[in-house]
């Protein structure tokens, strides 16, 4: 009886679970009489059209004002749909009479895309506003409703006609005073319109921001660019445009002059609104504030301004000032206020107030991280940080960061023994100026930054072995333009030490001596300097280059030249350690081909040697190359190839000897849109490492240029990329072709199993 009883139950709960499935699968259930349910744009067509840059401009803005996501959007696409489960929430609970129903209807759910809602009518009205905007004064866009097997579906066609693109004939500037026609007149190389450029709205509306901005630089504190309009003549010939930009007549009296500064007056609140009660002057600045001492250093002011008394306004000017003061990273708001002295006519005197609020001085970070190597190792990370802000009233920081991380190992070898644990601290202080006898005030892009570091560590590898390093530095970072930037530390000191090691690690070490040397108690003296280069940010082909220089141990080396010692006499010490000698040169350059709407071709290069002589018979361990990764020839991982055609027992020696002196990769990517913000790649990968010597136990790991190429390691595949905007996250499968080493199997592509020539890579970020 029991047993029946709930025979009968299920039988009656699967009968309401069909009757709730069949309701909710009915996407079209709660669509009103006399509408359709939405479900996507069929592929627009385009008529009349020829292809330029101009083009695929115009196409991107046109299909972002027709696009719409259905329900069930993948990724956001127009085109393409996925199970719309949030729209089975919806039908199944949308007329709930219960706060629980309705509560998963609304968190749940999805309301139907419905085609009233999709207005095409309208959107393709929009999308020919858009195409009469860039030019195509002639452009239509129509559409078709297309209804699906269930008349109460429907797609959309939109069916684009570009017709004849207008170009601008010629152009006359009317009505200006004599003083700003003559700035017109010097810079009208930079003009943004011209005879034969598009007759487009929103670059006719940048020329104007660019003359409103060319005269607020030179004083006319008070133009807008809505004080100058154009006048198109488009009848006179056809496909061409005349146009005229003149001065209004009604302009205001106060806007046709030039403008300077008066008084110069910075408030430093505590918090916003604040009432300053103190203040002093120094040299041409007011300073108020509330307490026995300013909180900030008035030169320091003065250093970030660019604007002072009896000079005359300019906008550029201004918004440096407001720049540098905000990047300083001592105030949560800065605020310009430019007040005229008195309302006659006659003044020309602008007072100055710059309101800025002090941060918090104290900020506390936690960050979190959980690795999973490939060495089998995997392991939570923490580290704790405390920030002291205008730690000495110039804009300085003083960071103090603690770190410790914990690993086990996962594949093979068990027990707390051969666990692993490195913890560690670092401190820094950060000066918003360049510290540096003699030298003389400069102008720079952005604040300059001096950066005086130092840290401690301690890896401890119960199988293997315990070592401690203690390092410092001193770091000038400043960037002179928009696209140079450098980076020179002048002295690094770092020292290694190792405090016990155990027989295995011994044993390993004893086998290759080239290990021996490079993990040995060593103390690196080093000196680094580095350039980048970024093209301007308009460029549609942009490249990037980095070139890194740094070297160890030569000053010391003259030194003991200097004192009688032979250059190439090993054992020289410092603090009674042997210190590096070597010379290291590193450049990346990256290069973006624009390809049609939405598409880049990429390549990359990356190479680097080191080279190390005198006092040292090797490089150290941290300053050697390799290659694998995620970013680097994605079908193999971290440490998995070279150096050249060597080949090593990995499981043994776990990564430690595939390194090198030398460094080449080569990478070609080619990005795509699919849909939406989902974007996918192709790639092809190659490189390795080399030893510049041969070290006497890893065969065919010298550089060889006869072998360069047999000795490339090469993988390609695939990837898909998804723009958050503030991130990109990455999925990069690589798949090997070719391995340098002997495989056991002949010819170039030379995996011995398809599987074993695969990675799978989740990054953040793109590769290079």
């Amino acid at each position: 009886m029991k047993h029946q009883i709930m025979s009968n139950t299920l039988g009656t709960l699967m009968v309401c679970a069909l009757a709730f499935l069949a309701t909710a699968c009915s996407t079209t259930s709660s669509v009103p009489e006399g509408d359709q349910l939405y479900v996507g744009l069929k592929q627009i067509e385009y008529d009349d059209c020829e292809k330029s840059d101009h083009y695929y401009s115009t196409q991107e803005e046109v299909e972002a004002a027709l696009a719409t996501a259905p329900n069930g959007a993948f990724f956001g696409s127009s085109y393409h749909r996925t199970i719309p489960y949030k729209l089975w929430i919806w039908n199944a609970f949308q007329n709930s009479e219960g706060k629980l129903g309705k509560w998963i209807a609304k968190t749940f759910g999805s309301a139907p895309v419905l085609m009233s809602w999709v207005n095409p009518q309208l959107r393709a009205s929009v999308a020919q506003s858009v195409l009469r905007n860039h030019g195509y004064l002639g452009g239509t866009v129509g559409f078709e409703v297309e209804t699906q097997k269930n008349p109460k579906k429907a797609k959309i066609l939109y069916k684009v006609a570009m017709n004849q693109l207008s170009l601008i004939d010629t152009v006359e500037y009317a009505n200006f005073p004599a003083v700003a026609d003559s700035l017109i007149l010097a810079t009208r190389d930079q003009a943004l319109i011209g005879p034969g450029k598009p007759f487009n709205v929103a670059t006719l509306d940048a020329e104007r921001s660019r003359l409103s901005a060319l005269f607020r630089n030179n004083g006319y504190y008070y133009f807008q660019p809505a004080y100058a309009s154009y006048l198109a003549d488009t009848l006179a010939h056809q496909g061409r445009v005349k146009l005229r930009l003149q001065l209004a007549d009604n302009i205001p009296e106060r806007a046709r002059h030039k403008w300077y500064i008066g008084n110069l007056k910075v408030n430093i609140q505590k918090q916003l609104m604040q009432q300053l009660k103190d203040s002093f002057n120094y040299r041409r600045l007011t300073l108020a504030y509330n307490g026995k001492r300013p909180p900030i250093r008035a030169r320091l002011l003065l250093r970030h301004l660019r604007l002072f008394p009896r000079q005359q306004y300019s906008q550029d000017a201004y918004l440096e000032s407001a720049e540098r003061l905000s990047s300083a990273g001592q105030y949560s708001s800065v605020q310009f206020a430019f007040t005229p002295r008195d309302t006659t006519a006659q003044c020309d005197t602008l007072d100055m107030t710059v309101s800025c609020v002090l941060n918090k001085p104290y900020e506390f970070y936690v960050e979190t991280n959980y690795s999973n190597k490939i060495n089998g190792r995997t392991g939570p990370e923490l580290v704790l940080g405390l920030k002291k802000l205008n730690a000495f009233k110039g804009g300085e920081v003083v960071d103090l960061r603690l770190h410790g991380a914990y690993e086990w190992q996962t594949g093979g070898q068990n027990g707390k023994d051969y666990n692993s644990y490195e913890y560690g601290a670092d401190l820094s202080v950060s000066f918003p100026r360049m510290i540096f006898p003699f030298l003389k005030p400069y102008r720079y892009h952005v604040t300059p930054t001096t950066t005086a570091r130092a840290s401690a560590n301690v890896i401890n590898r119960p199988g293997y072995f315990k070592m401690h390093t203690a390092s410092g530095n001193w770091t000038y970072q400043w960037q002179p333009t928009e696209t140079k930037k450098f980076e020179v530390t002048p002295l690094t000191l770092k020292y290694q030490h190792l405090t016990y090691t155990t027989h295995t690690f011994d044993s390993i070490m004893n086998a290759n001596p080239y290990l021996l040397a490079t993990m040995q108690d060593m103390l690196i003296p080093k000196m680094q300097f580095s350039y980048t280069y970024n093209s301007p940010k308009k460029y549609r082909n942009p490249i990037y280059w980095n070139l890194t220089l740094s070297e160890s141990g030569n000053v010391l080396s003259l030194g003991y030249l200097a004192a009688g010692k032979k250059w190439n006499a090993k054992g020289k010490e410092l603090f009674k350690n042997a210190y590096a000698q070597f010379v290291k040169l590193e450049t990346d350059f990256t290069k973006t081909w624009g390809i049609g709407l939405k598409s880049q071709l990429v390549g990359h290069v990356n190479a680097g040697i080191v080279y190390s002589y005198g006092n040292a018979a090797s490089t150290p361990y941290s300053e050697q190359f390799y290659v694998g990764g995620a970013n680097s020839i994605r079908a193999f991982p971290v440490r998995s190839v070279g150096p050249g055609r060597y080949y090593t027992d990995q499981a043994r020696l776990s990564y430690l000897d595939q390194t090198g002196d030398m460094k080449f990769i080569a990478n070609l990517e080619y990005r795509f849109n699919l849909f939406g913000d989902l974007y996918g790649a192709a790639f092809l990968d190659a490189g390795n490492v080399w030893g510049v010597r041969d070290d006497g136990y890893r065969k065919g790991a010298q550089f060889k240029m006869k072998n360069l190429l047999k000795e490339m390691a090469v993988g390609t595949g695939i990837g898909v990329r998804y723009d958050l905007q503030f991130l990109i996250l990455r999925i990069d499968w690589g798949v090997g072709i070719h391995m340098p080493y002997d495989t056991g199997r002949s010819g170039y592509y030379n995996i011995r199993k398809f599987k074993d020539g695969q990675s799978l890579h989740l990054a953040v970020g793109y590769p290079f």
